[in-house]
């Protein structure tokens, strides 16, 4: 991959991956250290603005830096915490969601995730999970802020002479994705429509998910793809999620059984192509997503339950695989 410039701050590291267009690349450490992306021409647009304040405001002073000003534009890849909590700090742009993201976001909650953060004793093992997430985030002062302008239709948006364009992909990773592409630069930023150990809440998700990414593949073509979390790729990382997407389908059809939970399917699913990817013990969501639509059940988003039975399976993959070091710092090669 070829850059222009390659900017180290304290928290983010920003490549320029076409003129004057940065992607703000956080370590991979887990849940939550997600990356952003900074279109300096015209007005300005930042697209996603990371889980707390501190990560923020460093992204709102490299614009600042960049060009002089605050962006006139924000627009979010889907309402997740992670990628919409600093919006606050940008409050004199154009902050741009999905319309189904306003009603998304009340499932999360800043408070509930700084408590386990701040917990000391009697911690349940889910919670000891988060703990370890979430090192390095500070939580305080996060509110939530309500968008501008909510959209459905795909959207274009002239910055100076340069085109980009907001194309609506809902439902897949959540109800409220939208991708931001440059079509003449060839690049694209997808949020969590594509990222290594890819999460689906529902078994319909899952399904137009790996639509959407054909799309990307067959139709736009990106020479570069900056994913919601890791390390900027091309669209081998685009066809690796799906792959996986794949796998995980056909090892539940293969394991499905009505008398086991959806962690004993998990077990018994074979992903061992992609052990390699962070946390192959999310394995554990997409399946009970799987398992809960093939028993007409809901999948509501309880991630200390989440966490514990993740916990489980990677106590399980471990035996079976061997336990896989991971570089957090992995997402800042050059």
């Amino acid at each position: 991959m070829k850059y222009g410039r390659i900017i180290t701050k304290e928290k983010l590291k920003y490549y320029e991956v076409a003129p004057e267009v940065f992607a703000a690349i956080s370590p991979n450490r887990g849940l939550s250290w997600a990356n952003a992306g900074f279109v300096n021409k015209g007005k300005g647009l930042v697209y996603d603005t990371f889980f707390d304040l501190p990560h923020a405001r460093e992204l709102r002073s490299f614009c600042e830096e960049q060009s002089g000003h605050a962006p006139q534009y924000v627009v979010n890849s889907h309402y997740n915490c992670d990628h919409t909590w600093g919006n606050q700090l940008f409050g004199d742009s154009v902050v741009i969601m999905h319309k189904n993201a306003a009603a998304e976001h009340v499932t999360e909650v800043p408070e509930y995730f700084q408590a386990i953060i701040e917990k000391k004793e009697n911690l349940t093992l889910g919670e000891k999970y988060i703990q370890g997430e979430f090192k390095g985030f500070d939580l305080t002062g996060i509110k939530w802020h309500d968008p501008d302008m909510l959209i459905e239709a795909n959207t274009t948006i002239m910055l100076g002479d340069m085109e980009v364009r907001i194309i609506n992909v809902a439902p897949s990773h959540s109800d409220s994705d939208l991708l931001l592409w440059l079509p003449k630069e060839k690049v694209i930023f997808v949020g969590d429509v594509v990222f290594g150990g890819a999460i689906a809440y529902s078994a319909e998700g899952m399904k137009l998910w790996s639509k959407a990414l054909d799309f990307i593949i067959d139709e736009l073509k990106p020479e570069t793809v900056v994913p919601g979390h890791g390390a900027i790729c091309g669209v081998e990382g685009v066809q690796e999620c799906k792959d996986y997407f794949a796998k995980v389908m056909s090892e539940f059809e293969k394991n499905y059984d009505d008398g086991l939970d959806a962690l004993e399917i998990a077990k018994k699913c074979d992903i061992s192509d992609f052990m390699h990817l962070l946390e192959p013990y999310r394995l554990f969501i997409n399946i009970l997503a799987l398992t809960n639509d093939r028993r007409g059940l809901p999948t509501p988003p309880d991630w200390n339950y989440f966490a514990e039975e993740m916990m489980k399976l990677k106590a399980f993959q471990d035996q079976k695989y061997g336990e896989r070091p991971w570089d957090p710092m992995s997402s800042w090669i050059e």
